[in-house]
């Protein structure tokens, strides 16, 4: 046990950080001790003096030394920390390897069965990492006025922070921390996927330069809005596997479906304003093109949700506003060289070109 127990020692004096290598080392000493500590206690002809006393010389390393390095190294590499982000160094322990070395300690002290102190220090400073998490998505939650929209792209990096912070709490031995997470990024994704529906039924009922503005803002961040509308999917199979009534939609559900609906009317007011404006005499040439860079991003999303949205049994009309993209990039062609072909028809055209070329004609 005396060579476990400098080898121990050796681990987190004077350090700023810790290495992969010696963090694996770590949490296999702190293994090997424990069950060494449960071996003596159950030998009844083991003098038991020396055993209790690598007990307080290692719970002291840990709670003086160790543990604090390996809870604020967590801390600072979490994506959702509330202090100055860190970065790794080359040979520094990822933050899995935290993770697990923080339950690996909760592990030893357990194994040990002396005292708690270090499991409190443990509970004490993980809640203060998950409501500093709670609170960053949180933010992102609070919209003052109805009419404003949130930032999707900053919203689905906090979902996948969350997802992250989520994963870590797990492996650092705090479910407890792990499900409010997961279900505060659920909530955000569900409210998030709620907004964008609002925001595309607004352009639907009045379509004027603003709602068109708002629409082009969501849509801009179409990758992002697809993170948030997988997590939506994902915590819904969740809510089924774990039981939900069969006939009754979840609120994710009821949110996606919402969704879909207004970008289905949103998909229909664009593709007549597309249409109208096509070709030479229509609206001026800045307005067309962003109307048809919406449409390139709203078939993107609409490949991308095909899937997810019929095990909703919810259909959309992707293939008829493709093929509709289509006649309109046969419009355009037919006209160039002609009265009717518009100023900047090639870029009407490139802008059709980008979207259709995933598609068969």
């Amino acid at each position: 046990m005396d060579a476990i127990d400098r080898r121990i020692l050796s681990i987190g004096q004077g350090a700023e950080a810790l290495p992969t290598v010696s963090l694996g080392q770590m949490i296999t000493m702190l293994g090997a001790h424990g069950r060494a500590v449960r071996d003596a206690r159950a030998d009844q002809l083991m003098i038991r003096g020396p055993v209790w006393q690598s007990v307080e010389t290692i719970s002291r390393h840990l709670q003086t030394c160790f543990c604090p390095l390996v809870l604020d190294r967590f801390d600072r590499l979490l994506p959702t920390s509330d202090l100055t982000f860190a970065r790794r160094g080359a040979d520094e322990a990822s933050l899995i390897d935290y993770a697990e070395a923080v339950a690996a300690v909760s592990a030893w002290e357990m194994a040990v069965g002396k005292h708690a102190l270090l499991r409190a220090e443990i509970r004490k400073r993980l809640l203060s990492v998950s409501t500093a998490c709670l609170a960053r998505i949180d933010a992102h939650l609070s919209i003052a006025d109805e009419a404003d929209i949130p930032d999707f792209r900053q919203l689905a990096r906090e979902i996948l922070r969350a997802e992250v912070a989520e994963w870590v709490f797990s492996l650092a031995g705090a479910p407890e921390h792990s499900t409010k997470i997961l279900q505060r990024a659920s909530r955000a994704a569900r409210q998030s996927v709620a907004w964008a529906g609002r925001v595309f039924e607004r352009f639907r009922a009045e379509p004027d330069e603003f709602s068109h503005f708002d629409a082009v803002a969501t849509l801009a961040a179409v990758d992002e809005l697809l993170v948030v509308i997988l997590r939506v999917h994902d915590s819904d199979r969740m809510e089924r596997a774990s039981g939900s009534h069969p006939f009754v939609l979840t609120i994710g559900e009821q949110a996606l479906q919402e969704f879909v609906t207004g970008l289905e009317h949103m998909t229909a007011r664009y593709l007549e304003i597309a249409e109208d404006h096509l070709l030479a005499g229509g609206a001026a040439g800045a307005f067309v093109l962003s109307v048809l860079q919406v449409l390139q991003r709203i078939v993107r999303l609409d490949h991308v949700l095909l899937p997810v949205v019929s095990t909703l049994g919810v259909k959309l009309s992707h293939q008829a506003t493709v093929l509709r993209m289509q006649e309109m990039q046969g419009r355009l062609q037919a006209s160039l060289g002609t009265h009717n072909a518009p100023p900047d028809a090639m870029k009407r055209l490139g802008i059709l070109d980008t979207a259709l070329a995933s598609f068969e004609k």
